[in-house]
């Protein structure tokens, strides 16, 4: 009974708009409020303990600095450069300026490992541009948008060091687990866009010539090494994920005050502060989640779950088709985060017990989750490309319908073909 009025606290508080984090906290509150009425009260000592466990995790210091190299990105043109360059590659291909998106999101995953800042940074510079060249504005927000879910797929990704964290699996695993499901997420949506925009006769970029490139591909360097120094950096055992962290954060500030010589002090400290602003969020939300997540286990939610998934069907594929599509249905009614920290403790066991391997079904829970980020009513990408290119949320989820289906496609592939996943993680740390 608890735990079912936890569950309903939840759900009534986010639906009427709370902000998740105190949504969370006010429910894990009231059980412990309500448990106080019957003969096996729950200290309430241990809402302030759990929070704070929590957020006690040297992994999740990667988090603020990741965040950090995002903003400094942005500020110092890191991602203009890619852009030019992604253009040069592509510009003059069906799909023009649309593709020249997907393929610019790609490349800047690897960078910030942020879905909402590559698809603000990239949707900042190429809107305007999209719609002068006659672009329909509520496809250039979905082509945007979409393309911004490879964000925390491709290494370095502050989701992956999230789940890392809450089920204790390897960091460095998750990256490289991640590469080809990227790789597979960008030729799916450069196939859709190059598809619709033949279509629809979407004008072409001028073909860049040699010396173009050569220009573009310079520029672009400096900001291609980052993801390099980041994931080489774990694989070779040189640095753990939060260290790179430091080392790519250090590595934009190097730069933007050494090479570029456009980075001031007070662009850094502005930097830092919106890092600050955006970790307080993140990790307020871990530290409500954890109580969340430890009063559920204590009510055997995982075992209620497990019981009720295994009473329809006792086959592993019925079971992970029937999981992906209750995490597609939450991702859009929820965030992310929260999803990942209340039912990864509850998931992760009773896959693992079948059988299925923990990194290869974190990187399919993470896709799966990505994909929520491109659908209302809580989809934030589309939120924050409405925002920045004016156009209704709606709108743009039409557009993007492609897009969803495709990166279900993508997810189910992943999902029953365990093997693309496990390829680099099994070549690098299990020999």
């Amino acid at each position: 009974m608890l735990l079912i009025s936890m569950i309903v606290v939840l759900f009534v508080f986010s639906l009427l708009g709370m902000e998740i984090a105190w949504a969370i906290g006010l429910a894990g509150f009231a059980y412990l409020t309500l448990s106080q009425f019957t003969d096996g009260a729950t200290p309430m000592v241990l809402f302030a303990q759990q929070m704070t466990s929590g957020v006690n995790s040297f992994v999740l210091l990667a988090i603020p600095l990741f965040i950090f190299a995002g903003e400094l990105m942005n500020v110092t043109g890191v991602t203009r450069r890619i852009v030019n360059f992604a253009a040069s590659l592509v510009g003059h291909r069906n799909g023009g300026l649309a593709n020249v998106g997907v393929t610019a999101n790609f490349i800047m995953s690897g960078c910030s490992g942020s879905a909402l800042a590559d698809a603000a940074a990239t949707g900042t510079v190429l809107l305007p541009e999209m719609k002068k060249r006659g672009f329909k504005p509520a496809f250039s927000s979905a082509v945007i948008a979409s393309a911004a879910t490879v964000g925390p797929i491709v290494p370095p990704s502050i989701s992956f060091v999230l789940l890392g964290a809450i089920v204790n699996i390897s960091v460095g695993q998750l990256f490289l687990g991640g590469v080809v499901p990227g790789i597979l997420m960008f030729i799916a949506m450069f196939a859709v866009t190059w598809w619709i925009c033949k279509g629809r006769a979407y004008p072409l970029e001028q073909k860049a010539s040699g010396r173009e490139r050569r220009i573009a591909l310079f520029e672009g360097t400096s900001a291609l090494i980052a993801p390099i120094i980041i994931v080489g950096a774990i694989i070779f055992g040189v640095a753990t994920p939060t260290e790179s962290a430091a080392v790519a954060a250090f590595y934009v500030l190097f730069l933007g005050i050494f090479v570029y010589r456009n980075l001031s002090i007070v662009q850094i400290i502005n930097c830092a502060s919106h890092a600050a602003v955006a970790t307080s969020v993140i990790m307020l939300t871990v530290a409500t989640s954890k109580i969340f997540a430890w009063l559920a286990v204590k009510e055997n939610l995982g075992v209620h779950l497990t019981n009720a998934l295994l009473w329809v069907t006792d086959e592993l594929w019925l079971l992970l088709l029937m999981i992906n599509a209750m995490l597609l249905i939450l991702g859009m009614i929820m965030e992310i985060l929260p999803i990942m920290l209340i039912l990864a403790p509850v998931l992760f066991p009773l896959l693992t017990g079948l059988g299925v391997d923990e990194v290869h079904f974190g990187v399919v829970m993470v896709l799966n989750l990505m994909i929520g980020m491109i659908t209302p009513p809580i989809g934030l990408n589309l939120f924050i490309i409405s925002s920045i290119g004016g156009v209704g949320v709606i709108e743009i989820f039409k557009e993007a319908v492609p897009y969803f289906f495709i990166l279900v496609g993508v997810l189910l592939v992943i999902t029953f073909f365990p093997t693309l996943t496990l390829f680099l993680p099994d070549l690098v740390f299990r020999q």
